[in-house]
């Protein structure tokens, strides 16, 4: 399996001082990055993706902290030598898809699903300049990526990633930390319809290397096998 490599900071903040942006390696192809903000009075990461291809940068979710927009691409085109290409989102929240204004106006494609955009549209939103073929594989400079959708969750429309060649799921909001120790926010979710979401994505995807959750410590084993355990006490 491949494990953690380096932290890549955008600032000279150490993690435990909650540095702004946290950038980590996974694989040589694919990194980690963390953003933070509060919910409920309590601060809380959240973690994205990005893959890096021969043409450029796919960036999976935006950062949830919007003073990190532009600094993540500064992060990235510093630590790559390239710049980001595409902006994907996993969902219509404000950790997944907030800067799609920010990217809209200085041209990097955006990519969010139908649903939604229509999420989006309806909350006077920023939309995404392009629309998701779910199941599609993506081939961008010599990599492939998969945006599926296996069912309603923690929101209507929570999409992962599937990355083929490496075995990687970035599970958004719908795949919680084995940290976490209830389901968060659910004002939007569908509890009883998440529970089968978690069971197809394991059937789907059987041998899994590695699962990123949405939010807090990634970097443990069985987020899904958890989450799957907190839907069940719901």
């Amino acid at each position: 399996m491949y494990w953690i490599g380096i932290f890549f900071l955008f600032s000279t903040f150490l993690y435990a001082q909650r540095a702004p942006l946290i950038i980590e390696q996974i694989h040589p192809k694919v990194f980690v990055h963390t953003t933070f903000n509060t919910f409920n009075g309590k601060q809380y990461a959240a973690n994205g993706m990005y893959l890096v291809t021969k043409k450029g940068i796919v960036l999976f979710d935006t950062p949830w902290d919007n003073s990190q927009y532009q600094p993540i691409l500064d992060s990235i085109q510093l630590r790559h030598h390239l710049p980001v290409i595409a902006v994907f989102a996993s969902h219509s929240h404000e950790d997944r898809a907030g800067g799609f204004a920010f990217y809209n106006q200085i041209g990097i494609p955006t990519y969010a699903t139908k649903e939604t955009n229509a999420i989006l549209k309806t909350n006077n939103k920023a939309v995404a300049t392009h629309e998701i073929e779910l199941g599609k594989t993506y081939k961008i400079g010599g990599e492939r990526f998969v945006i599926e959708y296996f069912g309603k969750g923690h929101t209507a429309d929570n999409t992962v990633v599937w990355l083929p060649k490496y075995q990687i799921l970035n599970g958004g909001c719908l795949v919680k930390s084995t940290e976490a120790t209830d389901l968060g926010y659910i004002g939007e979710a569908d509890v009883n319809a998440w529970l089968n979401t978690i069971q197809k994505i394991m059937h789907h995807h059987p041998k899994i290397k590695l699962v990123i959750a949405g939010h807090d410590n990634w970097k443990t084993q069985g987020h899904l096998e958890h989450t799957l355990q907190l839907l069940k006490q719901n």
